[in-house]
């Protein structure tokens, strides 16, 4: 494994609407690129956007996006969240060869580091991909790191736990608790940042650059239309993750 220190940004739920209009009265694309060009996120080695692209799949939300991230100097990976359409995503981003039937799920190799994304968007994480991390995390020696959009675990969010949980939490945590490389997984979908153990796994929850929802009553309560991301420090030894907020 390399002894380079891995700068990984992550921004999630950026929820463009058709172009740059005003998404539920906020400025989407402002934030995103208030997350994107902020001085935390500069000099990064891979930009990971965790789901949630747009607000309902239009064409010009990616549109959008995919022009910001024309000339990025980092490579940049993406996977699909719930608010998603892969068919209409795989137009405007290079990912067709990542796609497999319905989903988008992919190994990352850099800098002699591997990193897992998983394809959660509609809802579950399919028992194929759950078969497929398996086999191909136990082809690695040293740590490994995972993206998915849903958090693979309740979150103490009174909303989001209660209405739009992972549909087959229990299943895809038994499989994740199986592979013994694997301590860090980064979510997002819950806009708001949560760290939850389970068990000898950390759950890293990105806070949202859509805005952010109270987690503390079960209804939908807007707590912050300030933008959030985070960075991930991955070294030989240890991983850090560091949460900004405009």
């Amino acid at each position: 494994m390399s002894s380079k220190i891995l700068k990984i940004g992550q921004i999630s739920d950026i929820h463009i609407g058709n172009g740059n209009e005003l998404v539920q009265g906020i400025d989407v694309c402002a934030n995103f690129r208030k997350a994107l060009n902020s001085e935390s996120m500069q000099g990064l080695d891979l930009l990971v956007l965790s789901g949630d692209l747009s607000e309902n799949s239009e064409p010009g939300a990616y549109e959008y996006v995919a022009s910001l991230l024309k000339d990025y100097k980092a490579p940049v990976c993406i996977i699909p969240g719930n608010h998603d359409k892969l068919d209409v995503m795989r137009k405007y981003f290079d990912i067709e060869h990542l796609i497999h039937g319905d989903r988008c799920y992919y190994r990352y190799d850099l800098e002699g580091k591997t990193i897992f994304f998983l394809d959660s968007g509609c809802g579950n994480v399919s028992q194929e991909q759950l078969v497929w991390l398996k086999e191909e995390a136990s082809k690695i020696k040293g740590e490994v790191i995972l993206f998915m959009h849903h958090p693979p675990c309740f979150c103490g969010h009174r909303f989001m736990d209660l209405r739009y949980h992972l549909e087959n939490m229990v299943e895809v945590q038994q499989v994740l608790a199986g592979i013994k490389n694997l301590t860090h997984i980064y979510a997002g979908h819950y806009h708001h940042h949560f760290e939850v153990n389970m068990g000898r796994q950390i759950v890293h929850v990105a806070p949202a650059t859509q805005f952010q929802i109270d987690p503390n009553v079960p209804y939908f309560n807007l707590k912050s239309a300030a933008p959030g991301w985070q960075l991930i420090e991955w070294g030989e030894k240890f991983v850090e993750t560091t949460v900004y907020f405009e």
